[in-house]
């Protein structure tokens, strides 16, 4: 394990080399990866270039898993009342707005809490099981919404704010719970 020092905070890192025609920087796990096209060994200069992106993220994870620390799982929900807990939600929330969702799978995913494909099939990742209701309805109400906008775009964000003005403090408990959740199941 590699370390470097940014500003006031010490960083894992890694290096990769992949058939890539320029390096960038990714946060994964709270370590920084460096992908380097094969040959390019020299990743200071990137390094310094986004010092000030590289502090920002690694600080907000570290913030957001220490704040995970006063949040507490639901273990009472089970697999059968969390399934019927988000067909209602999306029945529900699909008829609101006036849309229709062809199936709904739950199913353990590594990176998301929900996707949705072009064929308005949603997919609800099982671990959302322990967070709190609010939560669950809220990522719910998020993938629906793609049925209407299939990207993050700034069009897609303002619809969902209609429905829940307070999306940004949403998300970053979404982070929060996701440091609780990870390895469940």
């Amino acid at each position: 394990m590699r370390k470097i020092k940014i500003q006031d905070i010490e960083v894992n890192y890694h290096v990769f080399h992949r058939k890539v025609k320029y390096a960038r920087l990714e946060i994964k796990n709270g370590e920084l990866n460096l992908i380097l096209p094969p040959g390019v060994n020299d990743y200071q200069e990137l390094v310094d270039k986004h010092e000030k992106w590289i502090y920002q993220k690694i600080s907000r994870i570290r913030r957001l898993r220490s704040e995970s620390q006063k949040r507490k799982l639901d273990f009472s929900r089970s697999r059968e009342d969390f399934r019927d807990m988000v067909i209602a939600l999306v029945d529900e929330i699909s008829c609101e707005m006036g849309l229709k969702v062809n199936q709904v799978t739950l199913r353990r995913m590594k990176t998301r809490w929900g996707s949705c494909s072009n064929q308005a099939n949603i997919n609800i990742n099982t671990r959302l099981r322990y967070l709190p209701k609010n939560l669950i309805r809220y990522v719910v109400h998020h993938e629906i919404c793609h049925l209407k906008v299939r990207n993050h775009s700034k069009e897609y964000w303002d619809l969902v704010a209609a429905t829940y003005p307070n999306h940004p403090q949403l998300e970053e408990e979404l982070v929060i719970y996701w440091f609780l959740v990870k390895d469940l199941d």
